[in-house]
């Protein structure tokens, strides 16, 4: 088992509360993120949500459904 599921799995075992606390800590700690590396991270999330598409394992919709729908919930 990798470190990183190993390490998820015992989060999970935390209050609520301290789970937030983590949670804003490793926020934070992404603040110190130089645009470089921000950039990078979100190619690789971009190429991630790609090769699931290609993959099925997620399916796209079109932008205008996508677009009235966020339109609605925003009132």
């Amino acid at each position: 088992m990798s470190n990183l599921l190993a390490i998820k799995r015992e989060v999970m075992t935390l209050p609520v509360g301290a789970r937030a606390e983590l949670a804003e800590y490793l926020l934070s700690t992404l603040d110190d993120l130089a645009g470089e590396e921000i950039e990078s991270l979100w190619v690789e999330e971009a190429e991630r949500r790609y090769q699931a598409y290609l993959e099925g394992r997620v399916s796209g919709r079109p932008a205008t459904m996508v677009l009235r729908e966020a339109r609605e919930r925003l009132g």
